[in-house]
């Protein structure tokens, strides 16, 4: 039976997984609600809960620089690509492992996911006349244990790594003459996070007890 009704929003839900990721204008918060996306509008105290769901509960969420492309990440590596100002899945693609992080590169021309221990680079193609919006461009060897969180320097020329092996690594998306991916020892604990300086002129890394190490950087 055909009937004029359309999902409108999904209410009495709580947050339970995942992570949380801020809109560009930082007006609104982008969260996962079981295997659904929930945007809360924090200016007009509003919720509005996207009209596309994953298989699974969703892991991890991706939003891109611009604010137009989203990734919905589900507990069994599968990714919804949705074009999130429409509203509107534009792809669906399988990565086959569990995701420990997604991140979308400064230009919006790359995204980096971990895979347990390791890590993909995916990269737009650009015009082409057929629809592909994003295109595996490298694999890196990882982690002895799995990633725990990525990030991207300003220039979106290298990302890093942590993990629960008490390192991180500096990558490059590209092959640069005179770098190689570099691990940062010295955590006694799991690190829980790594971050460049705006200018990059320093790598600040955090481990699960509480430490900071903080490294000079000079970018090739």
């Amino acid at each position: 039976m055909k009937t004029d009704f359309k999902f409108s929003n999904l209410c009495g839900t709580v947050y339970r997984k995942g992570n949380l990721v801020f809109t560009p204008d930082g007006n609104s918060i982008i969260s996962p609600v079981g295997n659904r996306v929930t945007v809360f509008d924090l200016v007009n105290n509003k919720t509005e809960t996207l009209p596309f769901e994953n298989k699974r509960d969703i892991r991890r969420l991706a939003l891109a620089p611009s604010g137009n492309l989203l990734l919905s990440v589900d507990e069994l590596g599968q990714v919804v690509l949705v074009n999130f100002r429409r509203r509107t899945v534009l792809h669906y693609f399988n990565l086959k492992d569990k995701v420990r992080d997604i991140q979308f590169s400064p230009d919006g021309r790359y995204f980096v996911v971990g895979l347990g221990r390791s890590i993909q680079v995916w990269r737009s193609p650009g015009f082409t006349r057929e629809f592909a919006p994003f295109e595996l461009h490298r694999t890196f060897a990882g982690h002895y244990d799995d990633i725990t969180h990525i990030s991207w320097s300003p220039d979106s020329r290298f990302f890093l790594t942590s993990s629960k092996d008490m390192t991180a690594k500096i990558y490059s998306v590209d092959p640069i003459e005179g770098f190689r991916a570099t691990t940062l020892n010295g955590h006694r604990a799991p690190v829980v996070g790594a971050w460049f300086a705006k200018d990059m002129g320093a790598i600040y890394t955090v481990s699960s007890d509480g430490a900071v190490c903080v490294r000079r950087f000079r970018p090739h």
